[in-house]
């Protein structure tokens, strides 16, 4: 019987052999949870180290062609005229902000000088020395001299030709075209000044600015906790005005992409935002961990 019998294969230890498992790719503390542990740090911390640090100082002297600027110049003689201790220490950049395709730097300062600069120029400047002692007015593309103090300065965002600046010590929005080597503004925007009990007028300086896309909308918070929104088409003052209930400054002011939904905060730890399209009321949210005295 046996030579009838099918012989039997012999049995391997591996009939179906599989290849060698590739190695899975790993994914990083960070993607899972958003935390870094210690190894991560260790191995990319000269990484971190590097990006985080300075690659260039660019000090403003306040030159023009060599000579001092005019508005620096001026504000110290007022001061000195005035019996004021006179500004001798640069008071400093006040704001800064890059178009949209961030090929332009605009920079203003307390004494009053917008400046834009070449961010092309200010980087290949970065490989010479951290320290400049010397400002280089090469790479001032545009440089004015305004009589009043500047602390906030923005694009337009549907005009990449258009700059708004605004101050804390003033009502008035000034938008300028870049496009001309001029001091004078295009436009000046002006918000309504309320009267006091006395019935003298009050006047509100501006904390901060933004264009929205737009082409005619201009909003801006001021120093009394309103938001004012203006149609340059329609005039120099605000269209409407959204208040919030709270007489301290909004510091920052944005829209959405939309236009559709303003927000503002202020120092009282609160989110303030408004539906521009009407039918709802406004919303405030609040930041528990700021403390309000």
């Amino acid at each position: 019987m046996d030579k009838y019998m099918v012989p039997e294969k012999p049995v391997s230890e591996n009939p179906n052999p599989k290849p060698n498992p590739r190695l899975r790719w790993r994914r990083s503390t960070i993607e899972l949870d958003g935390k870094f542990d210690s190894k991560y740090r260790h191995d990319l911390s000269s990484l971190l180290m590097q990006s985080y640090s300075e690659i260039g100082a660019f000090p403003h002297l306040y030159h023009i062609d060599g000579n001092p600027c005019p508005t620096h110049m001026i504000r110290m003689n007022n001061a000195f005229n005035a019996g004021r201790q006179a500004p001798f220490q640069m008071q400093g950049i006040s704001a800064v902000d890059f178009d949209n395709k961030g090929i332009y730097l605009v920079s203003v300062t307390k004494s009053g000088c917008l400046t834009v600069h070449d961010f092309e120029t200010l980087y290949c400047l970065s490989n010479e020395s951290l320290l400049c002692s010397k400002e280089d007015e090469t790479k001032h593309l545009l440089h004015l001299s305004l009589q009043r103090q500047l602390d906030v300065v923005r694009w337009n965002l549907a005009n990449q030709d258009e700059v708004g600046c605004i101050s804390l010590k003033s009502d008035e929005a000034l938008i300028f075209d870049i496009g001309y080597i001029s001091s004078k503004p295009v436009q000046v925007l002006r918000t309504r000044r309320p009267l006091s009990v006395l019935g003298s007028e009050i006047c509100k300086g501006l904390c901060d600015i933004t264009f929205t896309t737009d082409v005619s909308r201009l909003v801006a918070s001021d120093t009394h906790g309103v938001v004012n929104i203006w149609d340059r088409r329609m005039g120099i003052l605000p269209c409407l005005e959204l208040t919030t209930g709270s007489h301290g400054n909004l510091n920052s002011i944005r829209s959405n992409v939309e236009n559709q939904t303003i927000l503002g905060a202020g120092k009282d730890g609160i989110i303030y935002m408004w539906d521009l399209r009407g039918g709802r009321t406004a919303a405030a949210f609040q930041c528990h961990k700021e403390v309000k005295y």
